[in-house]
Formats: structure tokens, sequence, C-alpha cells
């Protein structure tokens, strides 16, 4: 894969695209500045190329005023002060641009004219730009998932791209279910140290209660289970494009089994080189 570039332009069609583009820019590491007027751009690229190397992503189109008429002698001065930038066109097929509109009944640019007829008068204004552009991106068929694939492998880099957080999180069900899991475990049926007098007012994660779980073969058994699911599903939702990734274990009070179970996949996955983050979400509640 080619290193990332310094500096990236993206424009396009009205509805092609470029918001999830965007996004897609962000998650690579990416500084990206959405519908920057004209006259400062170039102050903008000055200061990227004075500044540290950190990449930035910059969107302009027909929303700007006199975007059309400016915009292709604007990106020739770019290119011959700045040689590594590169101009990516977004682009979809009419059909598939109505049909979005269509759906998230959001307004066209050119609002006073049917969808149709400002849509081609969009194509037809952008074909000199078009013409200038390094990369064209064709959205026509991509999902959101694999738009974000085909944007990593253009411009990202080991370097840049950021990885997936696998949240280890832990709940009671008393309390309802995390909205944003993904992976959610019951653990009610195991063994409970609430019933053990001397552990009840201990968390899940306190030495004392994870070696009374731990003297429990049940527990034993259903860790290694679970761990090897989540271990191998894992590398599927970071193809996928995944950033962020919720595993949830539930109990009847979130105080115990959870956190126990939370705490130990936690660190197996850390010590296996993902990025893990820990919630226990009702394990310090009173009652």
């Amino acid at each position: 894969m080619e290193s990332s570039p310094r500096a990236v332009v993206v424009t396009g069609m009205s509805g092609a695209g470029k918001s999830i583009v965007t996004r897609c820019f962000e998650d690579l590491g990416f500084r990206c500045v959405d519908n920057l007027p004209l006259e400062l751009i170039e102050p903008l690229f000055a200061h990227i190329w004075q500044g540290p190397g950190v990449p930035w992503m910059v969107v302009v189109d027909v929303r700007t005023h006199g975007f059309t008429d400016a915009f292709p002698d604007l990106m020739a001065r770019l290119k011959v002060a700045y040689p590594e930038v590169r101009l990516v066109f977004v682009e979809a097929t009419t059909e598939a641009i109505v049909r979005r509109f269509s759906e998230t009944r959001r307004p066209h640019p050119y609002r006073s004219m049917a969808l149709g007829d400002a849509v081609a008068r969009e194509r037809a204004e952008l074909e000199a730009v078009r013409a200038l552009a390094d990369e064209t991106l064709d959205t026509t068929g991509l999902t959101p998932h694999e738009l974000r694939a085909e944007v990593a492998a253009r411009f990202g880099s080991t370097e840049l791209a950021l990885p997936m957080v696998v949240r280890c999180e832990s709940f009671g069900f008393r309390y309802g279910l995390p909205p944003e899991a993904n992976l959610v475990f019951d653990l009610r049926f195991l063994p409970n140290p609430h019933f053990v007098p001397e552990l009840r007012a201990l968390p899940g994660d306190h030495p004392n209660v994870r070696a009374w779980l731990e003297r429990e073969p049940e527990v034993e058994a259903t860790f290694t289970r679970i761990r090897d699911l989540v271990e191998g599903l894992l590398p599927a939702y970071k193809r996928e494009q995944k950033s962020y990734l919720v595993v949830a274990f539930g109990c009847t009070g979130g105080k115990h089994r959870s956190v126990y179970f939370a705490d130990r996949l936690a660190r197996y996955l850390s010590d296996r080189g993902w990025v893990v983050a820990l919630v226990h979400r009702d394990r310090d509640r009173e009652g």
C-alpha cells in the first residue's frame, strides 16, 4: 500500500456519499474540514505544510458560492505549490442519487428544480472538475462498510488506521440491558458469590471473589467457551470495519459474576494486542 497522502481534497456529486467518505477519512486519522470557503483553502494548505505531518482532508462542492468557476484554477495552483495533494471525485449514478435524496428527504443544492433535472445539471457543471481528479470513487453499489474498506485501501496506512476498540462491559439485568451492546452473555446460571456472606460486599474483580469463582468448574468452562467464541469473532468484526465492539456480561445485580467475566476477558484480549476498554456499569451501585 502506498503511504498516505499529506492532504486530500474531496469533491463530487451531491448525494454521492461525501459525508460517509469524510467519516472514513476521520477513522484513518485525517483532520477533516467540510464546506470550507474557497478563499480559505490556500491559507489552510500553507498551514498544513508548515505544521506537523498530520494528514488533512478538505471537502468542497457546489454548496460553495462560485465553486464550478473558481475551483479548477484553485486546484491548479494547489498542485503547483503542493504536488503531493490528491483530488478525489465522489460520484454515483443518477438513479442512485435520486433514490438517496428521496429516502433521506434532504434538499438538493439546486432545490428549485425537479430532482432528476438537478442531478443532471450538477453532473454537467462538474465535468471540468471531475477531469482534474486523481481518483474517482463510484459509490453506486457500495454499502457503507464496503465504501469504508475502499477508502482505507486507497488512502490508509497501518500507521494511520484507528484500531477497533473492544469494550468489555459488566451490567446487572435488574437495571436493564446496555443499549449499545453487540454481544451479550447472560451469566445468571452460574454460582453466585452474593450468597456467600464474606463475599457479598466485595466486587467480582476482588481477589477473594476471583479465587472463589475460579474454584467452580462451571465458571472456568463457561469462560473458556466465551473467550474462544469472542476471540474467533473479532477478526470478522475488524474486517467489517467495525470501530467499536461492545461485549457485555450480565448477572442479576452486575456486581460479581459479570464483573469477573468482563475483567478477565479484557485482560486476556489486551495481552493479545487488542485495544480494550473496561466498563463496570453497575458494580458500585448501592443495593
